[in-house]
Order: C-alpha cells, then sequence, then structure tokens
C-alpha cells in the first residue's frame, strides 16, 4: 500500500478519463514518452497487486479474466481500487459486460502512435 500515495498522478489522470479510452487518448497524447511510459508501469503495478490471491479467489477463472477485472479495477479509480485491495470480497468475478471501460493498453498505443514503438510494460 505504500506507494498509493506516490502515485497521486497516476490515479489523477485515471480519474480524468473516467473509464473512457478516447478521453485517457486525449490526455496520454498531450504527455512525453517518459510519462506515457510511467503512466503504463504504474498501471501494470496497481493491477499486478490485484492478480494474486485472495483477490482471484472471487474471479472467474480465466487468464484473460483476471487480468480484465484487475484491469478494470484500476480503471476505476483510487476508491474503489483500495475498497478491493483492503476488502478482497468486493472483488468481481466477471468484467465482460464491461471491458469498454477497461483503460489498459491505451498507453501503448498512444505511444505507439506518437514515437513509433510501444511501451515495452505489460
Amino acid at each position: 500500500m505504500h506507494h498509493i500515495q506516490t502515485l497521486e498522478w497516476f490515479w489523477s489522470i485515471i480519474k480524468k478519463a473516467d473509464c473512457n479510452r478516447e478521453k485517457l487518448k486525449e490526455i496520454l497524447s498531450a504527455f512525453k514518452k517518459e510519462e506515457i511510459i510511467r503512466f503504463q508501469e504504474n498501471f501494470v503495478d496497481a493491477s499486478i497487486e490485484l492478480q494474486d490471491k485472495p483477490y482471484t479467489d472471487y474471479m472467474e477463472e480465466s487468464e484473460d479474466g483476471v487480468e480484465d477485472i484487475a484491469n478494470w479495477i484500476v480503471s476505476n479509480g483510487l476508491d474503489l481500487y483500495v475498497s478491493v485491495i483492503k476488502n478482497p470480497e468486493k472483488t468481481p468475478y466477471s468484467v465482460n459486460e464491461f471491458t469498454n471501460q477497461i483503460l489498459y493498453g491505451v498507453a501503448d498505443e498512444v505511444c505507439r502512435e506518437k514515437y513509433g514503438e510501444s511501451t515495452g510494460i505489460y
């Protein structure tokens, strides 16, 4: 949990994007390459925290499912994230209906379009 404070920058971007990939794309498009990479790193780090027990005990049994659910929780912002971290039983079983809200992958898209290469962080 120690890293959450240092990630105010990251969570403020997530909040502004409001689960909207296009909005996030606009925000990240104004960033320097280092910042896009940093955003991607923060996203992956936050998501990985949730791709393990006890959180996975509450998720559907597929690898895609686990990643999507973790990425969806991160995409929905700090309040939900902290709430799930503290109460694993709040982990959604599936987010198949809401995959359009998942902001994962946008940073890579922007990085490729702007700089011709991906962030290299997965």
